[in-house]
Order: structure tokens, then C-alpha cells, then sequence
């Protein structure tokens, strides 16, 4: 079965982006890959994938800038963005101890979404998740639109 969307995967770590290519390669879908910011530009515009993606800590360029960069050029706009990240993980109930650490993290996800991102997903993650959210974005892209608007709203 050819799932026929083609998807970036952004990451400095080599290994990960190979794990997550042979995930998704497996269920069909058609793989690019970039290990920094300034690749992932370049690699979007090139190919137009139907998802980036993207890590936050990488060099020479982080995944927030990427993002804002992507949003901001027309032609990689509409390109729905899912940051994955060892940032943000949240966790449900925070303790006291806890508070000031996972209110962090939520500015991190926060800081993804202001930057262009429309999923946020934190390391590590499985397969099974994975799976699920690209399909998940995948699907909004197509029903309806591209990415979300301004006020987080999924536009046509």
C-alpha cells in the first residue's frame, strides 16, 4: 500500500532520522531528510513535501527559526509542521516541586506553535505515535487546508 506523501524529517541526530524513515518507509511513505535547519529550507523548497518534521536543537539553525522561515516563504507556507523534540515533554500533573520546570516546557510547545508548528510531539516517542500523528496531520492538511491560520484555525 503507497500512502503517496512524501514527508521531511528534520533531526542532527543521524540515527533518529534513520529509525523514523524506516518507520514511515514501511507504511509508504516516500522519505527526504535534512540534519539541520538550513538543509530543511533547502530540501522543502526543493521537493515540497506534504509534512515537515522538524527538530528544535540542531546546528546552525534551531527548528523555531526554521519554522518561522518556512511559514514566512510562499512557497513552503502551506507545509504543515510537526515539531518532534526532546523539548516540551509535558508532563499531565504537575507537583509543586515540579511547577516552575513544566511550566518551561509548556512555553517551549507554546514557542512551536507561535513559530508555524501544527503538532508537537516530545522524545521519546514510538512508533505507534508517530504513526498516528502523521497520519492524523496528514489528514487535516487534506480535508481542510494546508496549515492553520493565524488563530489556530485550519484554513482552506
Amino acid at each position: 500500500m503507497k500512502n503517496q506523501a512524501r514527508i521531511l524529517v528534520v533531526d542532527d541526530n543521524r540515527s533518529l532520522v534513520r529509525i523514523i524513515e524506516g518507520i514511515l518507509q514501511r507504511i509508504g511513505y516516500e522519505i527526504i531528510t535534512a540534519y539541520d535547519g538550513v538543509e530543511a529550507l533547502d530540501q522543502a523548497r526543493l521537493k515540497k513535501p506534504d509534512l515537515i518534521i522538524l527538530d528544535i536543537v540542531m546546528p546552525n539553525m534551531d527548528g523555531y527559526e526554521a519554522a518561522r522561515r518556512l511559514q514566512s516563504n510562499p512557497a513552503t507556507a502551506r507545509i504543515p509542521i510537526l515539531m518532534l523534540t526532546v523539548k516540551g515533554h509535558v508532563e499531565q500533573d504537575p507537583t509543586p516541586d515540579t511547577l516552575r520546570e513544566w511550566q518551561g516546557k509548556v512555553r517551549e510547545r507554546m514557542a512551536g506553535f507561535d513559530a508555524g508548528a501544527v503538532e508537537f510531539m516530545s522524545k521519546p516517542v514510538t512508533a505507534k505515535e508517530l504513526v498516528k500523528k502523521v497520519k492524523a496531520v496528514l489528514w487535516m492538511s487534506r480535508v481542510k487546508g494546508r496549515r492553520p491560520g493565524s488563530d489556530g484555525q485550519w484554513v482552506d
